[in-house]
């Protein structure tokens, strides 16, 4: 009894983790995109229709993250594995930049999201079957 229940409370740590990290995302792309909007708004120069694109993809993929976390949440396999999609491929444009300028940051924190992430989909099959 006692290892099922330590069992249960490891999945619910890994999942809490999980929707965090693709919280975290969320927040992070939507505040980079009132950044860029502010940013534009302020600026000097003539407005780039390039700043404003770049300024509305943050905010779509800021939403998208958000909203995908919040399914997570509520253990969601589906909703994990877009967003494990999403990440896989902003690991793959951060291998790219290492390899186009030899600086691992680009990577880095990518694929710390990214691990935090795969352990999510273990928890919600372990917590669905056990609740």
């Amino acid at each position: 009894m006692t290892t099922e229940i330590q069992e249960l409370s490891e999945s619910r740590k890994k999942l809490a983790s999980a929707y965090r990290a693709v919280y975290a995302i969320g927040v992070l792309c939507t505040f980079f995109g009132i950044v860029v909007f502010i940013a534009v708004i302020l600026s000097d120069e003539h407005r780039n229709a390039e700043d404003l694109v770049l300024g509305i993809g943050f905010l779509f993929f800021g939403i998208l993250y958000t909203f995908l976390g919040f399914f997570v949440q509520r253990k969601s396999k589906i909703a994990l594995g877009i967003a494990v999609g999403l990440m896989s491929l902003n690991v793959l444009n951060g291998i790219y930049n290492l390899i186009q300028t030899g600086k691992p940051f680009g990577l880095l924190i990518p694929l710390v999201f990214f691990s935090q992430t795969l352990e999510g989909f273990k928890a919600i099959q372990l917590l669905k079957s056990k609740t």
